[in-house]
């Protein structure tokens, strides 16, 4: 499995490409309490592979977006549209980008 930080940041792209736009509103969605939720959003968060597999449900990814280390591979299917790929290499360059600016700040 990935590290912790590497699945808050694919939890918050799936939210992002699900459109998503908190932690209360995919709380909403999916059968975990709300306090659960948030927490995965945190350092002190440990999301397990019941909650991957939910959160994957709610936001329309494969279970594989939470488990392979080449995001692409997640989605990679002999039929899919380019346009995905597309959207998953914007977001990974928009959060690379977010993360960095977050980092500059001291946040």
């Amino acid at each position: 499995m990935l590290e912790q930080v590497e699945i808050r940041r694919r939890i918050r792209a799936a939210m992002a490409l699900a459109d998503i736009s908190s932690w209360d509103e995919l709380a909403r969605r999916v059968p975990l309490s709300r306090s659960t939720v948030k927490d995965l959003g945190t350092p002190r968060g440990r999301a397990e592979e019941t909650h991957l597999r939910v959160i994957a449900a709610a936001c329309d990814v494969p279970y594989s977006w939470f488990t392979v280390p080449d995001l692409r591979a997640a989605v990679a299917r002999e039929d899919e549209e380019p346009s995905l790929v597309e959207r998953v290499e914007a977001l990974e360059g928009r959060i690379e980008a977010i993360t960095k600016q977050l980092s500059a700040g001291g946040m």
